[in-house]
């Protein structure tokens, strides 16, 4: 059985983990941008798409304009304007796609990803790159099933690990990559505020009061 009080602090330590091996100087440059910026526009899909959206949150109530690419409401991007995206790869192609468009239309693009931007698609057409660098942990992948693109995505593969190497895996991957993505929102949201001189009370004025 899962020991709860371990997951936990293993939720915690690899957090702290892995936000100690991001570049402070990643961040200023990002922040400094989202700072420059006329507008800031977000994209990403699933849980990457989820925790850039609570970015441009983050972002919109310290009074900055913000828009997410989708939505019905989203206008055209033009030059002063900033996209940031989020991906784990950094090769969501169609994400991919969107962020060319971008620096097409003369925005800047800035890219968090757990990719350095040598190794992903859209770390070279981004401007700015952000690397939330992922922990290396026990792999019990059988060698068939490593290196493989999409091996057991969309279908049935049974790894044959043993019932320790399952939990020991279980406390490996209890958190990561998107956990420490979210918390470097803060970070960033902390950071853009004293460039800009907003204050905590601007964050209560522009919270929503539509709920």
């Amino acid at each position: 059985m899962l020991d709860i009080t371990k997951l936990l602090a293993c939720a915690g330590n690899n957090v702290a983990e892995t936000l100690n091996k991001v570049d402070p100087a990643q961040i200023e440059e990002i922040a400094s941008a989202i700072a420059e910026s006329k507008r800031v526009f977000t994209a990403g899909w699933g849980r990457a798409g989820n925790v850039v959206r609570i970015l441009g949150m983050d972002m919109s109530q310290i009074g900055m304009l913000v828009y997410c690419v989708g939505d019905n409401g989203t206008p055209s991007i033009h030059p002063g304007d900033i996209l940031l995206i989020n991906s784990g790869s950094g090769n969501t192609k169609t994400i991919a796609v969107i962020a060319q468009q971008a620096k097409e239309q003369g925005a800047k693009v800035a890219l968090i990803s757990g990719a350095a931007p040598e190794d992903s698609i859209i770390g070279k057409i981004a401007d700015i790159n952000v690397t939330v660098p992922r922990l290396k942990k026990n792999d019990f992948r059988p060698p068939v099933n490593k290196n493989v693109k999409n091996k057991g995505l969309g279908e049935r593969v049974d790894w044959g690990l043993t019932a320790e190497q399952r939990e020991e895996m279980a406390y490996d991957d209890v958190t990561g990559y998107y956990e420490s993505a979210f918390a470097l929102n803060e970070v960033i949201r902390k950071v853009v505020m004293e460039k800009i001189g907003a204050k905590t009370e601007d964050i209560m004025y522009y919270h929503n009061n539509l709920e």
